[in-house]
């Protein structure tokens, strides 16, 4: 332990393709009090690499600190912003519109299931999204896929569409929804207690 701050945010770049991101344990166990979305989605991943016991301690304690209103609200904000920032031209790259369909669909899964949405974005599509469009998402896939990154494609007036009235639905849904006020630090307190004996 040091008195003076020390980062609590862990980033290093292994090689040209794995970089790895983490925080701090005091700092994780602080944001999943606030149900922070980042920790819920790194703990629902299907990739492991490499796992402790604590690990499955931790995922233990999530229904604890679960908070729909929490996840729709950054879900909303993610897509908003995302959409603002990349899909307003005739002419955008194919990825962008995956940085704000995940979010609507997680948002989604969340008002449907009332749980983590999966990291799969296969599972948010069939589960979130309207028939009429998963043939248009599947194809844009398809293309994002097979073309460069900076590649541009035309607009999607019906995704779009879809788009801002999802966002506009988002936003209702998260301000109607109640938030738990009953989180507790004692659960957390105690693993934090225990990882740092070891």
């Amino acid at each position: 332990m040091k008195l003076e701050g020390i980062r609590d945010v862990i980033e290093w770049q292994l090689d040209d393709t794995l970089d790895i991101n983490g925080w701090d344990i005091q700092k994780a166990l602080k944001l999943l009090y606030k149900s922070n979305p980042i920790l819920f989605e790194w703990c629902s991943s299907p990739i492991i690499y490499h796992e402790t016991s604590e690990a499955d301690k931790l995922r233990e304690l999530l229904p604890t600190y679960f908070s729909n209103k929490k996840l729709l609200y950054h879900y909303w904000n993610m897509a908003k912003t995302n959409y603002h920032k990349y899909l307003k031209g005739e002419k955008v790259k194919a990825k962008k519109y995956f940085y704000v369909l995940r979010p609507i669909l997680a948002a989604n899964w969340v008002l449907k299931y009332n749980s983590t949405p999966p990291m799969e974005f296969v599972k948010l599509i069939n589960n979130g999204l309207r028939d009429d469009l998963k043939p248009i998402v599947y194809d844009l896939l398809e293309k994002k896929n097979a073309m460069n990154e900076l590649d541009l494609v035309d607009k999607i007036d019906l995704l779009n569409q879809y788009i801002e009235e999802s966002i506009d639905n988002l936003e209702e849904q998260a301000q109607n929804s109640l938030d738990k006020n009953d989180n507790t630090w004692d659960p957390l307190n105690e693993f934090f207690l225990k990882v740092i004996a070891k």
